[in-house]
């Protein structure tokens, strides 16, 4: 992953459109899992990125929705108390209700702070990520979809309310079996 940090922050900022940089990193992650990724020129049905793979002599492929969050250090106190980094973004609650029965499409999604990526990707089932998209904190016409993981730990979760002293099914849902789990693709 050293190679993947040599923009500096004001590089990266100038970069322009952050997505890009998700599906960089989305692709050589992938490549470097097993799989070939290939892009798609435009953006139609949702999907960015096409994965192969030969497995027992037949080729393997799936559909990728990559997803960018840049992952900001908690700050406010209560937050400090139960998380030390955390990413947040607005989604159609909808978004990928089309998908839940579609086994070969997936959103990786890929969490970055501006001084480098450190390898946070989660591969979700579609079906998996929309569920949560359906838990996520009501914003408007949108969710806002909070990832953050807690303090001192390499677990992960969605945040379902605001403000909390408490870690457990009311407040949250873990996610960490999702983070870096390129297996899902195979089941």
């Amino acid at each position: 992953m050293n190679n993947l940090n040599v923009l500096n922050v004001e590089k990266r900022r100038k970069a322009g459109h952050y997505e890009i940089l998700g599906e960089t990193y989305a692709k050589l992650e992938f490549f470097e899992n097993g799989w070939n990724p290939y892009s798609r020129f435009l953006d139609i049905d949702k999907v960015d990125l096409i994965v192969r793979r030969r497995d027992s002599k037949k080729s393997v492929y799936k559909e990728i929705q990559v997803k960018y969050g840049k992952l900001y250090e908690c700050t406010s106190k209560w937050e400090k108390a139960l998380f030390d980094v955390t990413s947040w973004r607005f989604f159609k609650e909808s978004e990928f209700d089309e998908f839940v029965d579609d086994p070969n499409f997936f959103i990786a999604y890929v969490l970055s702070d501006e001084k480098s990526y450190k390898g946070d990707i989660f591969i979700f089932p579609a079906r998996a990520f929309s569920n949560l998209l359906h838990s996520a904190i009501r914003s408007k016409d949108k969710v806002k979809v909070y990832i953050s993981r807690l303090c001192g730990s390499n677990d992960w979760v969605l945040r379902k309310v605001h403000n909390f002293s408490t870690i457990d099914n009311n407040t949250t849902i873990n996610v960490s079996q999702f983070h870096r789990n390129f297996k899902l693709l195979l089941g």
